[in-house]
C-alpha cells in the first residue's frame, strides 16, 4: 500500500489540524456559535468566576467554586471577548485542542512519517470530542495539552531519544497549569513527571531534565505567587481550593474502597470502558528487554483512569485521560501499515466517517443546537433581559447554574452557588447571605421545597419568574417581567444577546 506519497510540510500539518479543530469544535462544542447559550452547567459557573475576576473581585475571598484560578482567568478572557455568550471561550477551546493535536502529532512522529502522523492526530479528535464525554468545555479539557506533552516526553525517552532541558521546562509548566486548573489532575500528572524522569535517568540526561523541570515550575508559578501575594489571600486559597474541595469528596476508608470497587465495575458496563480501549493497546509496545520502562505508558494511563473515575457520574472527569488514545491510534496505524491492510485513502475515509458519526451524535443528544432550541431558550432570554434592568446585578444560585450568570451579573457572596460537594459551612454561609438580602436576585434551581421558598420570601424577595425549572426571586419591586419573543436559529448563530432583547421590548 502506498503510504509514502509526496511529503507534506510542517505548516501544512498545523493548518490542517487547525481547520479540523475549528470544524469539530463548531459542531460538537455547545459553547460555539451554533448552539444557544442556555444548556451550560460548568461553563456557566466558570464564566461567572472569570467575569468576577475581570471586574476586580478577589478569587476565593469574594467568590469560589473549588476550581483553580487559571481556569477562571481563561474564562475571564472569554468574557472580555464577549460578555453575553461563550464564543470567546469557544475560540480558546479551539486553541487548546489544536495545541493538544499538535503535540499528539509530534508523539506519532516518533514512529510514523508525517502523513501517517497527521492522520493519527486527526483520529485523536474523535475520542476527544465523543459526545458522552465532551459537550461544553470542562476543566479537565484545558489540561489536555499538559497531559499530551507528558506523554510525548515519556515516549521520546522510550524511543531512545534524549530527554533534554526544554522537555523538562514545558513539563514543569504543564504541571503548574494543571495545579492551577484542577489540582487533582496535577496529582495524575505526577505519574508522567516521574516516569519521564526515569527515562531521562536511563538515557543519562536526568540532570538536564530536572534542571529544566524545576525552571519550568519556577517560571510558571511566579505569576500566581505575585497575584496571591497582592491579593493577600493565601489562607483563602488553601482553605477553599484544597481543604474544602478535599473534604467535599472525603469519606471513610471502607466506603472509599467500596466506591472504587463500584466505579471499576462500572468501567465495564458503561461507555467509560472506551478509555480502557484507548489505553490497554499500548501494552503491545511492551518488551522483555526493557520490561519496566516499556510498561510505563500503560501504567500512567491506568493511573489517570483510576484517579479520575471517582465520583465520575457525569462521565467527563475521565476525559482527562483522552490524550493517551494517541498511543493506541499509533499502534493501530503501524499494524495497518506494516500488514498492508488498507490504503491511506481508505483509512482517511474511515476517519471522516468517524468524525461524521461524532458530529451527528453531538447534535442529536443536545437540545440547544440552533435549529432545535425551543421556547425554553426564548424564556431564558426573556428572564435574562428582565434581570438586566439592574446594573451589575448580584446573584445567588441555589442549586446548579444554567447560564443565567452571563452579561453583567456578579456573585453576591463567596458561596454564590450551591456546589455539588458542598460542606455544611458552605450551605449555611449561602443561606445567611440570602437572609441578609445580599443579592439582587436569588435563583432556586435545586431546592424546590416549601421551606426554601418561605425562607427566600421572608428575606424580602418576591417571586419574579421561572425558567428551566428554576424559580427566580427579585429583591426590587420595580423589576418587571419581559414577554418572551422568539429567537430564530439565525439569532442564535449571530449571538443576538438578551440586552438587545431588553431594548427591543422597551422600544429603545
Amino acid at each position: 500500500m502506498n503510504w509514502t506519497q509526496k511529503p507534506i510540510k510542517s505548516w501544512h500539518v498545523a493548518t490542517v489540524l487547525a481547520l479540523v479543530t475549528v470544524a469539530m469544535q463548531m459542531l460538537c462544542n455547545i459553547d460555539s456559535y451554533l448552539y444557544a447559550q442556555c444548556g451550560q452547567f460548568d461553563s456557566a459557573v466558570f464564566f461567572m468566576c472569570g467575569k468576577a475576576m475581570m471586574n476586580g473581585m478577589v478569587p476565593y475571598a469574594d467568590f469560589t467554586d473549588s476550581k483553580g484560578v487559571l481556569l477562571w482567568f481563561i474564562y475571564g478572557l472569554g468574557y472580555l471577548f464577549d460578555h453575553y455568550s461563550y464564543v470567546g471561550v469557544f475560540w480558546l477551546s479551539c486553541l487548546n485542542m489544536w495545541a493538544t493535536l499538535l503535540i499528539a502529532y509530534c508523539t506519532a512522529r516518533l514512529w510514523l512519517d508525517r502523513r501517517a502522523s497527521l492522520l493519527a492526530a486527526i483520529f485523536l479528535i474523535i475520542p476527544l470530542t465523543y459526545w458522552n464525554f465532551y459537550t461544553e468545555t470542562k476543566a479537565e479539557h484545558f489540561c489536555w495539552p499538559a497531559v499530551a506533552w507528558g506523554i510525548y516526553v515519556l515516549m521520546r525517552g522510550q524511543c531512545q531519544s534524549a530527554i533534554n532541558r526544554r522537555h523538562g521546562v514545558w513539563l514543569g509548566v504543564g504541571l503548574v497549569a494543571c495545579l492551577m486548573l484542577k489540582w487533582s489532575v496535577a496529582l495524575m500528572m505526577l505519574s508522567l513527571v516521574c516516569s519521564a524522569g526515569w527515562m531521562a535517568w536511563q538515557g543519562g540526561s536526568l540532570k538536564r531534565y530536572l534542571l529544566g523541570f524545576f525552571c519550568g515550575i519556577l517560571l510558571s508559578i511566579t505569576p500566581f505567587v505575585v497575584a496571591f501575594s497582592c491579593w493577600g489571600n493565601w489562607s483563602d486559597l488553601w482553605r477553599e481550593y484544597f481543604v474544602n474541595t478535599l473534604s467535599s469528596v472525603s469519606v471513610p476508608l471502607a466506603e472509599t474502597v467500596s466506591l472504587y470497587a463500584d466505579e471499576w465495575a462500572g468501567m465495564f458496563t458503561t461507555r467509560r470502558f472506551l478509555y480502557l480501549l484507548y489505553t490497554l493497546p499500548v501494552l503491545t509496545l511492551w518488551n522483555k528487554k526493557n520490561w519496566f520502562a516499556s510498561a510505563l505508558p500503560a501504567l500512567c494511563g491506568l493511573f489517570f483512569i483510576a484517579l479520575s473515575i471517582r465520583h465520575d457520574s457525569f462521565g467527563h472527569y475521565i476525559s482527562v485521560a483522552g490524550p493517551f488514545a494517541i498511543l493506541s491510534i499509533v499502534v493501530a496505524l503501524r499494524y495497518v501499515q506494516s500488514h498492508n491492510v488498507l490504503r491511506l485513502r481508505y483509512v482517511t475515509f474511515l476517519a471522516i466517517l468517524a468524525m461524521a458519526y461524532v458530529v451527528l451524535g453531538s447534535i442529536r443528544y443536545t437540545d440547544t443546537f440552533c435549529t432545535k432550541a425551543d421556547e425554553r431558550f426564548d424564556k431564558f432570554m426573556a428572564v435574562s433581559a428582565a434581570m438586566s434592568q439592574v446594573d451589575q446585578p448580584k446573584i445567588i444560585v441555589v442549586g446548579q447554574e444554567r447560564g443565567i450568570c452571563m452579561g453583567t451579573s456578579l456573585p453576591a457572596t463567596r458561596y454564590w452557588i450551591t456546589q455539588l460537594g458542598r460542606t455544611e459551612q458552605m450551605w449555611q454561609s449561602q443561606m445567611s447571605a440570602i437572609d441578609q438580602g445580599k443579592a439582587d436576585f436569588v435563583i432556586d434551581f435545586g431546592a424546590e421545597s416549601a421551606e426554601m421558598r418561605a425562607r427566600i420570601l421572608s428575606a424580602g424577595y418576591r417571586y419574579f419568574d421561572t425558567f428551566y425549572g428554576g424559580r427566580v426571586y427579585a429583591q426590587s419591586e420595580e423589576i418587571r417581567p419581559i414577554a418572551a419573543e422568539h429567537f430564530s436559529a439565525w439569532d442564535i448563530v449571530k449571538k443576538r444577546n438578551y440586552r438587545e432583547a431588553y431594548f427591543a421590548a422597551n422600544g429603545k
